[in-house]
Order: structure tokens, then C-alpha cells, then sequence
């Protein structure tokens, strides 16, 4: 059941990201079982080189004098807002509801069947008592194994919502100081010390999670959906007149033997490369774990956040 357990584990980190954005109920099984692979098999390395490149993408103008004056009263209203502990129970607690519809999809008596056995005529139609009894004889413990997943996962979770808090609250503490003046951080922090003030501080970010506004963010979906077409279609009447990317046989003869220079290959080199290239992007494009790591670098991150 290995690919069970991939799809949940990437289900689960989905759901993490969704999450993370406020959309968790977005959540889907990747396209094919060669993605499923790919994103599961990125190594630690490969993780944390793609996480310094996203990093190095958001690049903060710094704050002025008067505005890092306005810090301290800035940081008091920011704790108020993200209490010790808030935000990895907030993201705990909006993961477990999220993830169970998600790992619902991967983990029912029809998908373990339908993972467990191929057909070339395909399954036949199968009632809930022969899917139950089925997926309980290829896979016992089916029915645990996504309670058991979303245990392990939440913990880690959790864990990992801990350690990005404190500059949560320090990025949140900018954003006010940046945002706001002394004089309404003031009134805001006046409104904080109220009683009511003091409710809505430790509830206004967690309302993001309340069931009652993920049930109507989510039945909001279909009509959001249905206008992805018209997107598309918006996209591709925009590049229309944007020329293609260029292939090795659109480059003069003095182009190859400059950008083989500025590379440091030969030209042959060159032109498997490029070949290799427009082979992946008539392919989809590179996958997360093609993002090279190995060279990346804070000046990299910093061009890339500063380049148009």
C-alpha cells in the first residue's frame, strides 16, 4: 500500500499549504502518480534550498525611524492579536478539520480497491458492502490508517507552526508599525484593553478557521470554478503576439559560441541542453525537485526579488 501512503502524506502536506493560504478545502490528489513520486521523493536538501529560494523572494523595504519607534507599542498589540502557543494551535486544530475530507478521497474502501487491483476491463460496479469487504481483505487497516496519518502529521505539524511563530509575530508587529501610527495604535491598543477589545484580539484571526466561514469560503468554490475557462482563455489571447521562447536553431552562429561562453561549455553542450530544456517545458515544465539548490545563494534569492 505505498502509494496509499504517499497520497495521504501528500494529501496531508496539501492540506498544510492550503492551510497555511486559508483555502484548505482546495485540496486534491496530485495529477499523476509520476508527481506523486517526485514531490515525495525531494530530499531534505532539495527542501531546504527550495525553501531559501521562496524566502529570498519576499524581500521587505526596511522600516523608517519613526516607524521602528512605533515597534514596541506595535509588538504589544501583536500579542495580544497571537498569544504563546496561538498560532500552532489555531493551524493544530484547522488541520485536523481539513484533512480528513482531504484523506477521505485516498483512504475509502473504493480507492483502496481500486489501488489494490487493475483490470483490463476495468473494475466492475461494486455495492458498499463488497467495496468494505474487499478493502478489508487487500488492506486491513484501512479504515485506521488515515486517523493514524493525521495524528502523526498534526503532531509534526504542529511543531513546525511553533517554530514559525515568533517571526509571525515579528513580521505581524512590522506590518501594524508600518500600517499604522502611533496615534491609532494607540486607539487600537485602547480597544484591546476593553473587554470586548480583548474577545476580538484573541478571536480575529482564529474566525479565519470557524466552520461557518470555511462552509460558505468552500460553496463559493463552484462559481469561482466555473470562471477558470474564461481565465484561460483571457491568458492565451494575452500571449498571443509573445513570441516563443527561442530553440537552438533560432540562435546565429555568434550567439551559440557567446552563450556557450557564458556557461562554460562547448556549443554541443549547449544544444543538448537546450534540447533537454524544451523537452521538460513540452512536458509540463521542471518539477520542485529540478529547482537547482546546490548553487543557490542569498545573492541568487536577492537578484531574483529585486529583478523585473
Amino acid at each position: 500500500m505505498k502509494i496509499l501512503d504517499r497520497r495521504l502524506s501528500l494529501a496531508g502536506a496539501l492540506a498544510l499549504g492550503l492551510a497555511a493560504l486559508g483555502l484548505a478545502g482546495l485540496g486534491a490528489a496530485p495529477a499523476s502518480a509520476q508527481a506523486e513520486a517526485e514531490t515525495s521523493e525531494m530530499s531534505q536538501e532539495e527542501l531546504e534550498g527550495f525553501a531559501q529560494m521562496m524566502g529570498g523572494l519576499f524581500v521587505a523595504e526596511p522600516l523608517t525611524a519613526q516607524q521602528e519607534a512605533r515597534l514596541p507599542l506595535a509588538g504589544e498589540i501583536v500579542r495580544q492579536l497571537m498569544p504563546e502557543g496561538f498560532y500552532a494551535q489555531m493551524m493544530g486544530d484547522m488541520l485536523k478539520g481539513t484533512m480528513q475530507p482531504i484523506l477521505g478521497m485516498f483512504s475509502g474502501p473504493e480507492f483502496v480497491v481500486m489501488s489494490s487491483v487493475t483490470l483490463e476491463d476495468g473494475m466492475p460496479e461494486l455495492n458498499d458492502a463488497e467495496a468494505e469487504e474487499l478493502a478489508a481483505l487487500l488492506d486491513p487497516a484501512y479504515a485506521t490508517r488515515a486517523d493514524t496519518m493525521i495524528e502523526a502529521m498534526t503532531g509534526a505539524m504542529e511543531g513546525m507552526f511553533a517554530q514559525m511563530e515568533p517571526a509571525m509575530r515579528e513580521g505581524l508587529a512590522k506590518a501594524y508599525a508600518a500600517r499604522f501610527d502611533r496615534s491609532q495604535l494607540s486607539d487600537i491598543k485602547a480597544f484591546f484593553d476593553t473587554p470586548t477589545g480583548a474577545l476580538y484580539a484573541r478571536e480575529s484571526m482564529a474566525i479565519a478557521t470557524d466552520p461557518q466561514f470555511m462552509s460558505s469560503m468552500m460553496g463559493a468554490m463552484p462559481a469561482m470554478m466555473s470562471g477558470m475557462g474564461d481565465m484561460e482563455a483571457r491568458m492565451d489571447a494575452a500571449m498571443a503576439d509573445i513570441p516563443e521562447q527561442r530553440s537552438f536553431d533560432d540562435l546565429s552562429a555568434a550567439e551559440r559560441d557567446r552563450a556557450a561562453r557564458i556557461l562554460g561549455i562547448t556549443v554541443a553542450q549547449l544544444q543538448a541542453g537546450m534540447a533537454t530544456a524544451a523537452a521538460n517545458r513540452d512536458e509540463g515544465g521542471p518539477q520542485l525537485d529540478d529547482v537547482l539548490v546546490d548553487d543557490w545563494s542569498d545573492d541568487d534569492a536577492s537578484l531574483m526579488a529585486t529583478d523585473d
